[in-house]
């Protein structure tokens, strides 16, 4: 089993495609391997400086309403839902494949720079990579508010192990927007 911070193959894809982290987590100390399982990185967590902010918005309809909205466009846009729960009214959905020409502008701000911390190259610009949606409604005055952000992958290659892998890169919007659009489409509203 991998250690904290190490990327894992995927499958049997040539040439190996890894789900990276963009830092590297501390390794144990000598001696300590063995006294409880490690967890490899999980794609569930973005690392904190990739993280992209939530959108925000308020709208003057009932939360209920709104969290059935936005299901629907979530599904109708292409992006299924993995992770529901009804109750705390939050969705994440899968990653699906996107393309940059789909957009006007950048999906994803400039990527880190590399350095002695940072050793994964990537191209400025995106072209193309993965990407999931996680939005929560909750209720806000006499309406309702929805947060919406995007955890986006794309490619690069990490320069200590010569291999190509999938990092997070940090939104610029875009992708949010545009579902917003959608939704306010959909609904015949704008956000208050």
């Amino acid at each position: 089993m991998p250690r904290p911070g190490e990327a894992r193959p995927i499958g049997n894809v040539l040439p190996i495609v890894l789900i990276a982290l963009a830092m590297a987590a501390p390794r144990p100390a000598p001696g300590q391997e063995g006294s409880a399982p490690q967890e490899a990185p999980s794609t569930n967590q973005a690392p904190p400086e990739s993280t992209s902010p939530f959108l925000n918005r308020e709208y003057p309809i009932k939360p209920k309403k709104l969290w059935k909205a936005v299901l629907e466009v979530l599904r109708e846009s292409g992006y299924p839902p993995e992770e529901t729960d009804d109750n705390a009214m939050r969705v994440k959905t899968s990653f699906v494949d996107f393309d940059q020409k789909s957009f006007a502008e950048q999906v994803a701000d400039p990527p880190p720079r590399l350095g002695p911390d940072y050793h994964i190259v990537q191209m400025n610009k995106v072209v193309g990579g993965k990407v999931s949606l996680e939005a929560v409604v909750a209720p806000k005055g006499n309406g309702s508010q929805l947060q919406i952000r995007a955890r986006i992958l794309v490619e690069g290659l990490d320069r200590q192990h010569h291999v190509r892998v999938l990092v997070d890169r940090r939104s610029s919007g875009v992708i949010e927007g545009d579902l917003l659009i959608k939704l306010h489409d959909r609904l015949g509203i704008k956000p208050s």
